[in-house]
């Protein structure tokens, strides 16, 4: 949402402007009054409370928009004299008012226990940006116990993050959120690319096989605001203008779950009230000046560019011909631009500051270093005004004219660095770190955002399963930082040669380390930039040729672990295929599937949660030798000695059948055998019914006189495959890491 929005009706039966300058019925008072007796209704919202969206206007203003205070924020109160504790906890800390403690509390707040802060959880979050708040509500989802805290005093508003790639709405669709993401912006559809007026490239926008095929966009208000209703509903708040001041961590023996080694000490930073905290791990959630990551003294590897951008989002009147797609406009003299339509008619413009005014916003910048590796990281103190930037914009545009055309909804500077922390975890797995705190770089690639669900999706079923006890914490942990580190490398390197291409930068990709202490080689080519439409095309064909995947987040870097094992061929005979074409560590394809004569949807659809591997099971028309092998399986796996009863049962392991038979003809092919018959009570079935050249054997390769049996992680990867009458691989699989049930 750029702009506060205008009063609807939805008389007629369809969305449409009230003609009236009369309130919004949510606002009038007739609502919450019973006409005949008078009484008033027991719950009655707050005022809405209108902020500036940003603090740079144009020549019309700067939009607002409203900020319902205290609990439609999902925001613990600042804290009132005269109460213990950082929040205050008589009213649970959910009030309106400001921080000098006038108060109005809600009529209908709620009032539960669980509300209040608890003094020890499973995991302590500082800083409730998107990371944090993926975080949280992947921890709520596995009934764990946390508290997370935000030195701001609201959401974010507007702005910042405003785009999610395919594979991000994966994970969003797996936590149940994906349609309202899809739903609030558009979708790029097409991409266009100026140099000095020649156009480049002009063409549909990169797409993928996943049911969201492409980018879409949606700002970073939208998103905190569709994430803090989530945690509403499991019952947690965020406990703004709080931070913490510092933290310890006990040495333990073993994975001991009944202690909490983490003792964190909060404080309100309005009233200066301190409190005590005791987490069994913390996750570092604030931002590219992580205070956490600082604390830990982790080395934030890489460099800080020259590049400025100036980003806007606004209205705006032009004559160029492709606003209403993604553009990237270069000119060799003055920079380059890139031009992101929004949601509500908004565009956003990423504009190139160079020349004396970017000395002037180095200067500017240098001047206020602070103890963080990435430098000033206020976004709010410019130094330049949005008509400077206009004429920026418009020199780089030229010769297409840009004016305003609405009060601004965001103005912001960025100086782009380019960093990935030395580690993204401690020796002793106590403390994470992730999203911005972990890797920072440029737009390109819209990495920012959909880097943080990418670690949220990875680490959490990680300290989920080692908070339960159900798996090892010291061989699964050590994967979240291998292997979401390797892929923030490669984000550095995509994005960063992108950014040289747009800006005429000639200065090298910043020097990353692998998994060791030695530095990570790496084949990103660098652009040409010898002014030439030849040398420019040759690089954009290498860079798609090589990324076009990656920039959707449906391609990455395998890092092999106990949870990724090498793939292998037969132990016994090389000649023979493996049992699927996928390798372990890809993302899990998502074909098109039948749940019955009426219901059509994909595969992805009965893959839901956070914690639980999904026991893909394909067998083909389940007649014949791969009959004989889906027995074979059934009798070992779910044996009282299988993988299934040994590492948590249905808690653990979501079964998926996956046949070619029709739903009557599947119903009676597995009544006959005491083995199915357990098959059928535990997988859900899924019926492969479209033709061979587009069916989901045909995807996962899978040979149909075999089967085979896929196991997808919890974060919907690969973790290995296996032939249909191989259990035991998946036995020796799990009993690497998880840990068996007593």
């Amino acid at each position: 949402m750029a702009r506060n929005q205008p009063p609807f009706t939805w008389a007629r039966g369809f969305k449409e402007r009230v003609a009236t300058d009369a309130p919004p019925a949510w606002a009038d008072e007739r609502y919450y009054t019973d006409s005949e007796e008078g009484t008033r209704a027991h719950y009655v919202p707050s005022d809405q409370a209108l902020r500036p969206t940003t603090k740079m206007g144009t020549t019309m203003g700067v939009e607002e928009l409203p900020g319902w205070p205290a609990l439609y924020d999902g925001t613990m109160g600042l804290g009132r004299e005269g109460h213990n504790g950082v929040v205050d906890r008589e009213s649970n800390g959910m009030h309106n008012g400001d921080r000098n403690g006038t108060t109005n509390d809600l009529p209908n707040g709620p009032n539960h226990q669980e509300n209040k802060p608890l003094e020890e959880v499973d995991v302590l979050i500082c800083g409730a940006g998107p990371f944090g708040l993926q975080v949280a509500i992947c921890l709520a989802r596995m009934g764990l116990t946390f508290r997370i805290i935000d030195k701001a005093e609201a959401p974010t508003l507007t702005g910042r993050a405003d785009g999610l790639q395919p594979r991000a709405l994966e994970h969003l669709h797996a936590w149940g959120l994906s349609s309202e993401f899809a739903e609030e912006g558009p979708i790029l559809n097409s991409t266009v690319l100026f140099r000095n007026g020649v156009k480049l490239f002009h063409n549909a926008s990169s797409q993928c096989d996943s049911r969201y095929r492409g980018i879409h966009i949606i700002t970073q208000g939208q998103i905190e605001k569709i994430y803090i209703r989530d945690l509403r509903r499991h019952g947690v708040l965020v406990e703004r203008g709080v931070v913490a001041d510092s933290f310890q961590v006990q040495d333990t023996v073993g994975p001991d779950l009944t202690s909490w080694p983490i003792s964190a000490t909060l404080r309100n930073i309005h009233t200066g009230r301190t409190e005590s905290v005791r987490a069994k791990y913390l996750v570092g959630a604030d931002g590219a000046a992580s205070a956490t990551r600082e604390m830990l003294g982790i080395r934030f590897d890489g460099l800080t560019t020259d590049c400025y951008w100036a980003i806007m989002d606004c209205q705006f009147k032009t004559d160029f011909p492709y606003i209403l797609g993604f553009c990237i406009v270069i000119s060799e003299k003055h920079g380059g631009v890139i031009v992101i339509p929004r949601e509500d008619g908004y565009t956003r413009f990423y504009t190139q500051i160079t020349g004396e005014k970017a000395r002037q916003l180095s200067e500017k910048r240098n001047g206020r270093r602070n103890a963080s590796a990435v430098g000033a990281t206020r976004i709010d103190d410019h130094g330049i005004t949005a008509d400077e930037v206009l004429e920026q914009l418009n020199k780089i545009m030229a010769p297409w004219k840009v004016e305003f055309a609405s009060a601004m909804s965001w103005f912001a500077v960025w100086r782009v660095n380019e960093r990935v922390a030395r580690t993204f975890s401690t020796p002793d797995q106590r403390v994470h770190i992730g999203g911005d705190a972990a890797h920072v770089h440029s737009v390109l690639g819209a990495f920012g955002l959909n880097s943080s669900i990418y670690d949220a999706a990875n680490l959490t079923w990680k300290l989920g399963l080692s908070i339960q006890g159900a798996a090892r914490p010291e061989i699964l942990l050590p994967t979240y930082d291998s292997e979401r580190r390797l892929f923030a490398n490669r984000v550095i390197r995509a994005s960063g040669a992108y950014l040289r291409f747009i800006c005429n930068i000639k200065q090298p990709l910043a020097e990353l380390r692998g998994l060791g202490d030695d530095l990570e080689v790496h084949k990103e080519d660098l652009p040409a930039l010898d002014g030439t439409t030849e040398a420019d095309q040759r690089f954009l064909r290498s860079f798609f040729g090589r990324n076009a995947h990656f920039l959707l987040g449906v391609e990455g870097p395998i890092v092999e672990s106990a949870i990724c094992p090498p793939d292998t061929p037969s132990p016994t005979n090389i000649r023979i295929p493996p049992p699927t074409s996928l390798h372990n560590g890809v993302r899990v394809p998502n074909p098109r599937v039948c749940f019955g004569p009426a219901s059509t949807a994909y595969l992805y659809d009965a893959m839901p949660g956070v914690a639980r591997f999904h026991i893909l099971l394909f067998a083909s028309d389940m007649q014949a030798v791969v009959r004989a092998r889906l027995v074979r399986f059934a009798e070992h796996a779910f044996a009282p000695m299988g993988f299934y009863a040994r590492f948590g049962a249905c808690e653990r392991f979501n079964v998926l059948l996956v046949t070619k038979a029709l739903p009557r003809e599947a119903d009676a092919l597995l009544k006959g055998d005491p083995a199915l018959k357990q098959l059928r009570q535990r997988a859900t079935l899924v019926y492969d019914d479209r033709a061979p050249d587009e069916d989901a054997h045909n995807w996962f390769a899978v040979n149909h006189a075999r089967g085979a049996v896929i196991v997808a992680r919890p974060d919907l990867k690969v973790g290995i495959s296996a032939w249909l009458d191989r259990s035991e691989a998946l036995s020796e699989y799990f009993g690497g890491f998880l840990v068996e049930r007593k």
